[in-house]
């Protein structure tokens, strides 16, 4: 049952990103797209908080979400209507170092015992991110 329960929770969040995706597809409707989406990501890091017997390092999640929300809040308030595609340049950029930094942890914590499989995924994250990070940070600097 408690699996049934985070699956149909998974699906609604699953839900809220498709119905953002619909809402930013619209200027007059893009407010509540963008509500929509982060309603989704946040039911999202709550259901994995539930998921997980332990929490290992919680403090260092906590932090890092607060030193994300300290950062990125202002920025997106401030930012000025002309200058959103660097700002949006810039997230995209962090988002993908972020998947590599995380695709290098996970093979040093599992080298030892990796397959193929994961071995090929990690390394396909791995330039997937780095791509993305330096992309981002040349098109942020070029706008």
């Amino acid at each position: 049952m408690k699996d049934l329960i985070f699956s149909l929770i998974g699906l609604t969040a699953g839900v809220l990103f498709i119905l953002a995706l619909k809402g930013l597809s619209h200027p007059k409707t893009a407010r509540r797209g963008n509500l929509l989406g982060a309603l989704g990501a946040t039911v999202a890091i709550v259901l994995v908080f539930f998921q997980l017997e332990e929490i290992k390092n919680l403090g260092w999640i906590i932090g890092a979400i607060a030193f994300g929300l300290a950062v990125g809040v202002p920025a997106a308030r401030k930012v000025e209507m002309t200058n959103m595609p660097q700002l949006v340049a810039l997230f995209n950029g962090v988002g993908g170092g972020a998947a590599a930094l995380v695709a290098i942890v996970e093979y040093l914590k599992h080298s030892q015992d990796m397959t193929i499989a994961f071995l090929i995924f990690t390394v396909f994250t791995v330039i997937v991110g780095c791509v993305s990070f330096s992309g981002s940070i040349i098109t942020f600097l070029k706008l």
